[in-house]
């Protein structure tokens, strides 16, 4: 039986997105809507195309039909490209096309560990930090993240950096939670 968390926290480049939004992508960004309305593929003012990786629709979906909340924790340098990415990707959530960016509860980027960007969240989230009371998990590129775990985090570690997170990995992850 699936047990979701509570919060799930997300790394962005190569966890939500193949690329580093800070040195990889050169504004303004034009979005390519498919036949439905949705954008899953964005194109540079260089042509370079950038695309969400292939489940990130899938699994925000299924953790927001769950309630969970959502966290963005992020080391990225480039805050403003990060937004603007998150709110030109769009997809179905139930029955409307919604934004990457409405998904989110809280964003906590900076140069901090990601322990800090989630208590952060949590606390904006929840009103204050208890974090040691909650659920959480964080889907991470980084295995250096991975201390996340001596305070209560589980880890998802995202190795593949062409496929992303898979619907495998993260319905292991529900079902051993």
């Amino acid at each position: 039986m699936a047990t979701y968390p509570d919060a799930a926290a997300w790394d962005l480049d190569y966890t939500v997105w193949p690329c580093f939004c800070d040195t990889h992508i050169s504004p303004p960004l034009r979005p390519e809507v498919n036949d439905n309305g949705e954008v899953l593929e964005l194109i540079d003012s260089h042509g370079y195309k950038v695309s969400l990786y292939k489940e990130i629709p899938r699994i925000m979906n299924d953790l927001k039909s769950n309630n969970v909340k959502l966290l963005s924790a992020s080391r990225t340098w480039a805050p403003k490209i990060a937004i603007e990415m998150l709110k030109l990707f769009k997809f179905k959530v139930g029955d409307d096309i919604v934004t990457l960016y409405s998904l989110f509860d809280d964003f906590n980027w900076g140069d901090h560990p990601k322990v800090n960007h989630i208590r952060s969240g949590i606390k904006t989230v929840y009103g204050k930090d208890i974090l040691n009371k909650l659920k959480v998990c964080l889907f991470d590129d980084e295995s250096r993240n991975r201390d996340v775990e001596k305070y209560g985090i589980k880890y998802l570690h995202v190795k593949d950096p062409v496929k992303g997170p898979s619907w495998a990995m993260y319905e292991k992850y529900l079902e051993t939670n």
